[in-house]
């Protein structure tokens, strides 16, 4: 597979390459926001036209500091719990696993993605002791009641990274309620876009080159403590909360100043189960 070309069927599973090369590139700079040494090893044995990303700058700076946020809250979720159980939903070929160190040795890990994905990564990735890959749907509930059986005393944090946004509402709906029944005292990260970017993913940087395009766009926050009693907004983080962004150009840092649609097109949601 890796001296082959790399074809993935699955429109939406094919947007992992985007955030694989993003970190890949990011990586390669003098002073990086993200270091990602698996994902630099990767875009250079895999057989993929990754050039036509090139131009995506927004997006290779975003992909860096939302995975550096999301590793940085990891590590953190590991040290203030007794037992962690750390759910990578989507995970595609991120190394998440390999950039947080020795923090990785303190929990147990899941790996879940789409069974042709999980068989690409299985040969490119393959887990580690602590670290089991699952081939499911992320929407299947099975895999829920497994791990949680298999975790009875365990702390979960559930990492949805990219994904929400290319299913419908009622779906996503549905998944938020189907795990806030299952894990209790548990948290979720993930990403969202407002409704304007969903409407607009045809001129998105990276997007506008592939076939996938948002469908889900959130514009409340607080969406998902309405679907369920149990879950509770933590935290909100744009992009422009961090001085790494204006890597992007002073021209869409101004942007995102003056116009608040665009300011809040994307964000990073932080959630708990009670």
């Amino acid at each position: 597979m890796i001296n082959d070309e790399l074809v993935i069927k699955n429109d939406i599973s094919e947007t992992l390459l985007i955030t694989l090369y993003m970190k890949s590139r990011e990586s390669k700079k003098p002073d990086p926001i993200i270091s990602d040494t698996t994902a630099c090893q990767l875009v250079e044995k895999i057989d993929y036209d990754f050039s036509k990303f090139d131009k995506a700058v927004a997006s290779s700076v975003g992909i860096a500091i939302r995975s550096r946020y999301f590793d940085d809250t990891l590590k953190a979720f590991i040290e203030k719990s007794n037992n962690p159980v750390i759910v990578l939903l989507g995970t595609g070929l991120d190394s998440r696993y390999e950039r947080i160190g020795y923090a990785r040795e303190k929990a147990t890990f899941y790996q879940l993605d789409v069974p042709e994905v999980i068989e690409i990564r299985q040969d490119l990735i393959p887990p580690q002791e602590n670290e089991s890959l699952i081939s499911s749907s992320m929407f299947d509930t099975q895999w829920m009641d497994d791990i949680a059986k298999a975790h009875p005393e365990g702390n979960f944090l559930f990492i949805v990274e990219g994904v929400l946004m290319y299913f419908e509402r009622d779906i996503v709906k549905q998944w938020f309620q189907n795990m806030a029944e299952r894990f209790s005292q548990s948290e979720v990260l993930f990403d969202v876009v407002n409704t304007w970017l969903r409407n607009n993913s045809h001129r998105h940087d990276s997007l506008k080159v592939m076939d996938a395009r948002f469908v889900y766009g959130c514009d409340d926050d607080q969406e998902m403590a309405t679907w369920s009693n149990k879950l509770e907004h933590i935290s909100t983080k744009l992009y422009s909360d961090f001085p790494e962004w204006k890597g992007v150009g002073w021209a869409k840092v101004l942007l995102m100043k003056l116009i608040p649609v665009v300011k809040y097109s994307a964000r990073m949601l932080h959630y708990k189960i009670k």
